[in-house]
């Protein structure tokens, strides 16, 4: 098999090799100036607005933007988003070739292997790791093992690289590629393959869990795991609007990459630029949440500020490259509602954040500079705090708890669909994700837009 070349009309993917690092993949930007500056200038419009107003103002704004999109999660819900439609097993089971990358991941990759040859699969089954120039003693160890086959690259060259090498070797129907630091379950394929008797689906993403959670850094993440990928995930798929097929898991229909091209070797978040490339040439993509996978999560909130930093700043850098897919009726919920949703929900957090940032500078800046006052930016007034009367039900927190209650039925379903009951000791977590979390997620979305938009190096 031979990876198609990319090109800039039909979209199809530039096979080279992305050198140490990562660079900013190569966007046909002289076509998309007057869109970029368009959308640089209402972002300016407004920043300088917002400074304007209240924060009640502000936050009332991002209270019915959220109520909108959770009311609209609501009803595709119940209109039938959370009934099963697990086809019935195929009359052949195609094989399916298992793509583990491996870099200097010698603590993970041999639990990740062993669970891949417990998978109980009817059809043909391979599994190929490829070693990315690992330096810790891992390659030499799988060399050793027995039923895999083990492709070395001399060279660290990145994940989406030494997935194109498996891709390339393979013969298999389906592609199934696999995080080194993930354990599928034993009826994982099973389950996800029926999904490709349509001929029309070129993916299936699988219900990704995190591994049992040892701190309250990756208790939060357990919870938002269940509903990204659980309801979430669900939801958006019923409408056929799957944008990002999550790295530790998927199966893809190896026709896809003959006609499509490879993964993307200088995109920080290769998933998501593969499915939005699906979506383009109207492959469909499934999710198949009786397909459980668990998969190991950052212990720290600085490695997963790293983590999400890299996971945003991707997302900006493809929400760029598929400008063409917004509020496009061609590529109906996704281009007309979830594109827009994903963009406007960083926008809200990022300005929401930044405005906060300010109002709090301003606050300890004229205590501790009371010659500030004279300034505009600090004048009275021109940045107004919330003023809550205790006597009164004020509009903005019967907003926010709206808000909230419609996030705690998405919490809940969560629970249902990952069949965990929510106890006792998830009440200090699900605390936590409603108060310190949307913080820390602000903080992210606002430090990608600055890191994106001043340039900064790409790192993993």
């Amino acid at each position: 098999m031979k990876l198609r070349t990319y090109d800039a009309q039909t979209g199809l993917l530039d096979g080279s090799v992305a050198p140490a690092g990562f660079e900013r993949s190569k966007l046909d930007i002289p076509t998309r100036r007057n869109l970029l500056m368009l959308g640089l200038l209402i972002l300016g419009i407004a920043v300088l607005v917002s400074l304007t107003i209240s924060y009640k103002i502000i936050f009332i704004s991002y209270s019915v933007f959220s109520i909108y999109v959770f009311f609209c999660f609501v009803v595709l819900w119940l209109d039938g988003a959370w009934v099963d439609r697990e086809p019935p097993p195929p009359a052949k089971w195609p094989s399916v070739s298992l793509l583990i990358p491996s870099y200097n991941s010698g603590h993970t990759i041999f639990r990740c292997i062993e669970s891949c040859k417990k998978l109980r699969y009817e059809g043909e089954l391979s599994i190929s790791v490829i070693d990315d120039g690992s330096t810790d003693g891992s390659y030499e160890k799988l060399m050793k093992m027995q039923g895999i086959q083990v492709l070395r690259k001399q060279k660290n060259e990145g994940k989406a690289a030494a997935l194109n090498s498996g891709i390339l070797q393979s013969t298999a129907d389906l592609i199934c590629c696999v995080d080194s630091d993930t354990y599928p379950r034993e009826d994982a394929l099973t389950h996800a393959v029926r999904y490709f008797q349509d001929k029309k689906v070129g993916a299936v993403v699988l219900f990704i869990n995190t591994t049992a959670p040892k701190n309250f850094v990756q208790s939060i993440q357990e919870i938002e795991y269940w509903i990204s990928f659980g309801f979430f995930f669900k939801t958006i798929a019923s409408i056929d609007s799957l944008y990002v097929t999550p790295g530790p898991m998927a199966l893809y229909r190896r026709q896809v990459f003959q006609e499509l091209g490879g993964f993307d070797e200088k995109n920080l978040t290769e998933d998501m630029e593969i499915a939005l490339r699906m979506q383009r040439h109207g492959w469909k993509i499934r999710t198949c949440h009786t397909s459980v996978v668990m998969t190991e999560v950052p212990s720290s909130i600085s490695a997963l500020y790293r983590q999400r930093l890299r996971w945003l700043r991707g997302g900006i850098m493809n929400m760029l490259k598929y400008t063409d897919m917004f509020l496009n009726p061609q590529h109906g919920n996704l281009g007309l509602f979830v594109l827009p949703v994903i963009l406007g929900s960083g926008f809200f957090a990022a300005l929401f954040m930044f405005w906060s940032l300010l109002n709090f500078a301003r606050t300890w800046g004229l205590q501790l500079f009371p010659w500030l006052s004279n300034l505009p930016l600090f004048a009275s007034g021109f940045i107004s705090a919330p003023n809550i009367d205790p006597f009164l039900v004020d509009s903005s927190l019967l907003f926010g708890l709206i808000s909230l209650l419609l996030w705690l039925f998405f919490a809940f379903k969560s629970f249902e669909l990952s069949k965990r009951k929510p106890q006792i000791g998830h009440l200090p977590t699900l605390i936590g994700m409603v108060t310190l979390y949307p913080v820390f997620v602000g903080i992210v979305f606002l430090s990608a837009y600055v890191h994106e938009f001043s340039g900064r190096r790409y790192k993993w």
